[in-house]
């Protein structure tokens, strides 16, 4: 099996320090146990906006500044990377979640059980494609990113809380589209897969479990693309907390790959495509990227043991 040997991780270590947005910084090195996860509330303070919403480019591909359900999953997600969930007793973090859910539930588009992922705003800003706000993203998207931000509400807030209680209403009808889907596109694998990871964490809907992750699993095998470059299926990024057999032996393989293809400077590459040419601020992405898939490579990593 092969390891992400010391010495590189150690140059990995000081190249994201100098080629990598501050929040990567700050991220990879609460992977790397060398800050405490705490950290990231600083960091992500400086991302949230007065109406609670994430905004300014967490997530790279879309430089609105104004806020979007899309961005505020992006914040959660780096959040449960950084292994935080309710019991936290921080009041920053408090802060941080009261308002993010303020703004979910209380501001934000939401559709036939869905939020939507963009916001009319978005179409005045550098941005890719798929963030472009208009009707046929909103129906791509389906319940993307919708299934983990309603995974991510359990885990971070009380279940006193009333954002928890609208989560769990809205919850099963999220399952009930689930199941009755035949196929799903690599954002919607990925955020079921986020909604199943924080049930299983919180030890609640104990009953779709194996459902959910049955169905999932089989879905990535028969779909995943063995190109990990492109933008298609990859075992890692939608399978990473399915636990299957054949499933694992594709992630194994594609942890092979990460482990073989880190470029010569320390980091990980990423070929940003933002599905068209309107906006310069795609070659600027790309080098934000750098840092970004270099953390989210790094976790999958750690996650899998594959680090000496």
């Amino acid at each position: 099996m092969k390891l992400l040997s010391k010495e590189k991780r150690m140059d990995m270590a000081n190249q994201i320090g100098l080629k990598a947005r501050d929040i990567d910084v700050c991220m990879f090195n609460i992977l790397d146990g060398s800050l405490e996860k705490e950290l990231l509330l600083d960091c992500l303070m400086f991302y949230q906006a007065k109406d609670g919403g994430f905004q300014g480019g967490i997530y790279i591909d879309n430089y609105n500044t104004n806020s979007s359900p899309y961005q505020v999953y992006e914040a959660f997600r780096l959040l449960d990377m950084a292994g935080f969930d309710s019991s936290c007793e921080d009041k920053l973090y408090d802060e941080i979640i009261n308002k993010a859910c303020n703004y979910l539930y209380n501001r934000a588009e939401i559709k036939d059980n869905k939020w939507n992922p963009n916001v009319i705003t978005n179409n005045q800003f550098a941005h890719a494609k798929i963030f472009t706000y208009n009707e046929e993203n909103r129906e791509f998207f389906g319940y993307a990113p919708t299934a983990s931000l309603i995974g991510y509400t359990l885990l971070f807030c009380k279940p006193t809380k009333a954002y928890y209680k609208k989560a769990l209403r809205m919850l099963d009808l999220c399952l009930k589209d689930f199941y009755e889907k035949d196929s799903f596109n690599k954002y919607e694998l990925i955020s079921y897969m986020n909604l199943l990871n924080s049930l299983k964490k919180l030890n609640i809907y104990n009953e779709h479990f194996d459902k959910m992750e049955n169905k999932l699993a089989e879905y990535v095998i028969n779909n995943y693309s063995s190109n990990y470059e492109d933008n298609g299926i990859h075992p890692l990024e939608c399978g990473l907390y399915l636990n299957n057999s054949k499933l694992n032996e594709l992630k194994n393989m594609e942890l092979d790959y990460l482990i073989d293809n880190i470029k010569s400077y320390g980091l990980w590459d990423h070929v940003t495509d933002w599905g068209y040419n309107d906006y310069p601020e795609q070659d600027s992405a790309s080098l934000k990227w750098i840092g970004a898939i270099t953390v989210n490579n790094y976790y999958y990593l750690k996650k899998c043991g594959r680090i000496e």
